[in-house]
C-alpha cells in the first residue's frame, strides 16, 4: 500500500510519501519518505520495522492525519 500527499508553501511544492511493505517474517516495514518535488532525491527516508500489519496500518492513519492537519493533500500520482 503506497500513499502519496503533496502541499505548496510559499511557492515551493513539497511531498511526503508513505509505504506499506510486507516482508517473509510476517512483519510490515512502514517507509517514510518526503521532500522538495524541485529535488531529484528525497529529504528523508525513514523505516520502521512493525510486528503486525494492523499495527502498521494504525501508526500510517496516525500520520496521515497529522499531514492533513499540516496542509498535505493526497495526490493521484504514482
Amino acid at each position: 500500500m503506497k500513499l502519496m500527499m503533496k502541499r505548496t508553501l510559499n511557492a515551493r511544492e513539497r511531498y511526503y510519501q508513505i509505504e506499506l511493505i510486507p516482508n517473509l517474517f510476517g512483519e510490515t516495514l512502514l517507509i517514510r519518505t518526503y521532500g522538495s518535488c524541485s529535488c531529484a532525491k528525497p529529504t528523508r527516508v525513514i523505516s520502521e520495522l512493525y510486528e503486525s500489519p494492523q499495527e502498521a496500518k494504525e501508526q500510517m492513519i496516525v500520520l496521515v492525519a497529522q499531514k492533513y492537519k499540516r496542509g498535505y493533500h493526497t495526490s493521484d500520482h504514482r
